[in-house]
């Protein structure tokens, strides 16, 4: 990869666009919030690319889940990551509630600028909303809040948004309460 696409790849790693890296043998997977999220990967031995953007790899992308390895920021994996590397990343950040929460806000707050359907925006929602009720981070429900509105006013007439409306005081009363 050229001296170029290195320096992008490193400031896609500094602005926190890496989502998660898995390295399972040789080969390093990974989630990058690019245009749209991209799902790189690179083979350490041999230097071959693979991304799902359009260039299809030697990229940015890949530049970028790089920086994250040279930098410690990965997740060992095993020989099942090559098929669900996302699943794999998912194992290890289920058992720290803390850094899955620093990724879903970041997902979610992607995906409110990117998702049409409001689907997934919804899903990071509620992975989100159960992550800050299961680690007591009650500073983070003004984010949720304010993507709540947005959501709202995007999907006014969705069912949906009711029900994340009524999700989400639950969990904050809940949180309240605790204090």
């Amino acid at each position: 990869m050229d001296g170029e696409t290195r320096k992008k790849g490193e400031r896609y790693y500094r602005s926190g666009k890496v989502i998660w890296v898995v390295k399972a043998g040789e080969r390093l997977y990974g989630k990058v919030l690019g245009t749209y999220p991209y799902y790189p990967s690179l083979n350490l031995k041999t230097g071959e690319s693979i991304c799902t953007c359009p260039l299809g790899g030697d990229c940015k992308h890949v530049a970028s889940i790089l920086v994250a390895y040279e930098k410690g920021t990965y997740f060992e994996g095993d020989n099942l990551s090559e098929l669900n590397p996302e699943a794999s990343a998912w194992s290890f950040l289920v058992h720290a509630p803390e850094l899955a929460l620093d990724v879903s806000i970041k997902e979610l707050l992607f995906s409110l600028r990117s998702d049409e359907s409001g689907s997934e925006t919804a899903r990071l929602f509620m992975r989100a909303l159960k992550l800050v009720e299961k680690s007591g981070r009650a500073e983070y429900l003004h984010v949720l809040e304010e993507v709540l509105d947005e959501f709202s006013a995007l999907f006014p007439d969705y069912l949906l948004t009711e029900r994340l409306r009524k999700s989400f005081q639950s969990v904050n009363s809940a949180l309240q309460r605790a204090r």
